[in-house]
């Protein structure tokens, strides 16, 4: 069994970690009272292979609306969820909003590595 994805709430702490381990950022934002946001916890994040998948490529943050507001404002969030990935740089990579089964998230966590690794490789 997968260990549980542990979130953080510090922005700076986790573009700290994904330097040290060559990750990406996963910013994730939710409300409480989201349906979608309610579906993505129960049935999308707790499943073995997103559990796996973040934990392997990502440092994970989460806001919630109301207390984390300023996050929120920070990356202009006005529809939830939304889920952001950002390099170890803070630059923002990828962003999403809506529910997603597993198997999709994972697809469109895939295409932002693939287009991070592209940006990367660029410069």
């Amino acid at each position: 069994m997968q260990e549980e994805i542990v979130w953080g709430k510090n922005l700076g702490s986790a573009l700290e970690q994904a330097r040290k381990e060559n990750k990406l950022v996963l910013a994730a934002f939710f409300s409480l009272d989201c349906e979608p946001c309610i579906k993505m916890n129960k049935c999308t994040l707790i499943t073995e292979s997103v559990k796996e998948y973040i934990n392997n490529y990502f440092v994970p943050v989460k806001y919630e609306s109301g207390a984390d507001s300023e996050q929120f404002m920070r990356f202009d969030i006005s529809a939830k969820p939304a889920i952001i990935v950002l390099d170890a740089a803070g630059n923002e990579i990828f962003r999403k909003i809506g529910y997603f089964e597993p198997g999709v998230f994972i697809e469109k966590l895939e295409k932002a590595r693939k287009k991070a690794a592209h940006m990367a490789t660029a410069q």
